[in-house]
């Protein structure tokens, strides 16, 4: 079970990676050289937490005397630092995404990418309910910085026929996006 933490305090994500069957959690943190006492200050509180929330459940199906409060902790070294005093939300999100990568020696994190995959995947998720809009705005606002769609008209006249056939293909795809492409 994935518990994403945000210490008010030093305006800093980590993670909890609980491991309920082994009664462990181990501690994800981009910056662990800098937030040790500062995570260790917190875990007990947060783990009492999960206890509370969990009531119910834990009653249901662990034996009595089961408790988040008695996990052992394991600071994971295998996760990658941050270089940076701002990338550690998305530090957290590509662990919970991808932990077996995040936590390969040989995995290097960058930002730039990470940042763009989460953008992405937001914009292009099912549950996005203002995916279509977006895409629709981003492609209202290029042909607005670009001051029209002229430059593309001229670049399609001039590429030889299959690649215009290509380009038409295209075009038959995302209809629904901009009918404006199909005066072109």
């Amino acid at each position: 079970m994935y518990v994403p933490v945000f210490d008010k305090e030093r305006r800093h994500f980590y993670l909890f990676v609980l491991h309920i069957k082994k009664q462990v959690v181990e501690i994800w943190d981009s910056l662990a050289k800098s937030s040790g006492s500062s995570v260790d200050k917190r875990l007990p509180n947060m783990l009492a937490i999960l206890d509370i929330l969990f009531e119910d459940d834990i009653q249901q199906y662990y034996p009595y005397g089961w408790s988040f409060a008695s996990f052992s902790v394991d600071r994971s070294p295998n996760v990658p630092q941050q270089t940076n005093g701002y990338d550690c939300g998305v530090y957290v999100i590509k662990f919970m995404l991808a932990p077996e990568e995040a936590t390969q020696p040989d995995f290097v994190f960058d930002s730039d990418t990470e940042r763009l995959d989460v953008v992405l995947r937001l914009l292009d998720g099912n549950v996005n309910s203002c995916r279509n809009e977006l895409a629709a705005k981003a492609e209202a606002y290029f042909l607005r910085s670009s001051g029209t769609n002229d430059s593309l008209r001229i670049y399609v006249q001039n590429m030889d026929e299959e690649t215009a056939n290509k380009y038409s293909m295209l075009k038959g795809i995302n209809a629904n996006v901009n009918p404006a492409l199909h005066q072109m």
